[in-house]
């Protein structure tokens, strides 16, 4: 049987309605759907504490295990006692019987959800695990990059070479409407797509997807296998220009990255581009460790935010030590999927003059998250800080505008980016000519 089934477009599944101020996470497709987070800007990684029940009275009372505490003000007092209406109405009319544990469930993840950052959240136990497992470089799915963008859509961002997804046709942009079967496309997060998708090595698993650029749906039957995910790869494009190409700021890609850092200045390498397409983030040390190896010391980003119920202001650096001459010039190329730890590193080269940003304006992920894990292996996922670039600027919802804006063409739409010819790149060439050409 063939694994890609057209089929028309029926009434209604073509633009699922755009679901606002969801997160923005990217996953490699595999067993639990894992590599989640290259979006979470953090700095050193989760950090994982246990946090039990408040043991206080509601306002400042008597001392209790099982009673929160809150502000005794006119204000509070209203708010709380609005929530106290919710719940009995909701325990008293709901057409199931609702236990106080449901409840309280739904109010953890409800306040982590609707707090105001769209990249706070509450974690099932098996949404952490998944983020546990998302720097991992080698996984069972079918090799495919995906991210909820800001329509609240879950799409291909990128097809990985050689993966049962690109023998199957999947293409980038590529939007999930079914999972075997089951309707995902209203889904609010990845995660639950990612439920749906998981599975053993060997098996079978059947999406229906819908490609924009074709205004059509497509069935695809696809094998789980295990997958190497190569978070770095990099060649010579001349005599004296390198290429490094980074898919995602995962655990170990600082180490691969001075490797080849070293390697492409041992082949003539003395400019470099670097393709940052489609890289939605990852981890800060990762990405604070590759600029410490290319640059002198200098100011990496500044970050504001709270921590243990207080503010503070922290300025990275690298050191004086440095991989490559002061002359190296970097060309960068950015896109609309470009994100977090991929704004971070772009924005700090070009404010030290040291790159040119070329493509399109990036994401605009300006901020930085830490995990911290509840006693039944659930997590609340909390946006913490805010970074700052060398020159003060704050891309949160805005992004970086490209030094030279480049559009691809028409043709490479759903193209990842190993499988673009050098007539379609358009921007890779604009880099090669830059860094032959510098102005």
């Amino acid at each position: 049987m063939n694994n890609q089934i057209y089929q028309q477009l029926p009434s209604g599944r073509a633009t699922p309605e755009p679901k606002r101020g969801r997160p923005i996470w990217t996953y490699v497709l595999t067993v639990l759907i894992t590599a989640s987070i290259t979006f979470m800007l953090t700095a050193g990684g989760a950090i994982l504490i246990g946090v039990g029940l408040v043991k206080a009275g509601l306002f400042g009372g008597q001392s209790s295990p099982n009673v929160l505490s809150f502000a005794d003000d006119a204000e509070t007092r209203e708010a709380v006692a609005k929530l106290k209406d919710t719940i009995k109405i909701l325990g008293d009319n709901y057409y199931e019987e609702l236990s106080d544990v449901k409840i309280l469930e739904a109010l953890v993840s409800g306040v982590a959800d609707r707090i105001g950052s769209r990249y706070t959240m509450y974690l099932t136990a098996e949404q952490y695990n998944m983020l546990e497992e998302s720097m991992q470089g080698e996984y069972v799915g079918i090799g495919a990059l995906v991210m909820m963008n800001r329509n609240g859509l879950v799409e291909i961002t990128e097809v990985l070479q050689g993966s049962p997804a690109e023998a199957a046709g999947v293409r980038t942009g590529d939007v999930f409407l079914d999972v075997d079967g089951v309707d995902v496309s209203e889904m609010s997060t990845v995660e639950e797509v990612a439920a749906m998708v998981k599975g053993e090595e060997g098996t079978i698993v059947e999406l229906l997807m819908f490609r924009p650029t074709e205004g059509r749906n497509l069935t695809f039957r696809i094998e789980r296998r295990r997958i190497v995910n190569a978070a770095l790869n990099s060649r010579m494009l001349t005599d004296e220009i390198g290429y490094i190409q980074i898919r995602e700021f995962t655990g170990g890609v600082a180490e691969l990255f001075a490797a080849a850092i070293d390697d492409l200045q041992g082949q003539g390498a003395q400019r470099l581009v670097i393709d940052l397409r489609n890289n939605s983030g990852g981890r800060a040390d990762e990405v604070i460790r590759m600029l410490d190896y290319i640059l002198p010391k200098m100011v990496i980003a500044t970050i504001q935010g709270r921590a243990d119920g207080r503010p503070f202001e922290e300025t990275w650096h690298s050191d004086e030590e440095m991989a490559v001459p002061d002359t190296m010039r970097y060309a960068i190329l950015i896109n609309g999927m470009s994100a977090s730890a991929s704004e971070l590193f772009s924005g700090c080269l070009r404010d030290h003059n040291k790159a040119y940003l070329i493509g399109e304006q990036s994401f605009g992920k300006g901020s930085g998250t830490q995990t911290f894990l509840l006693p039944d292996k659930s997590a609340v996922n909390v946006t913490t800080f805010l970074y700052y670039l060398p020159n003060g600027e704050s891309i949160e919802e805005v992004g970086l505008t490209p030094d030279l804006p480049v559009v691809l063409p028409e043709e490479a739409a759903g193209l990842s980016i190993h499988q673009l010819t050098p007539e379609l790149d358009t921007q890779l060439a604009a880099a090669l000519d830059y860094l032959e050409n510098p102005e």
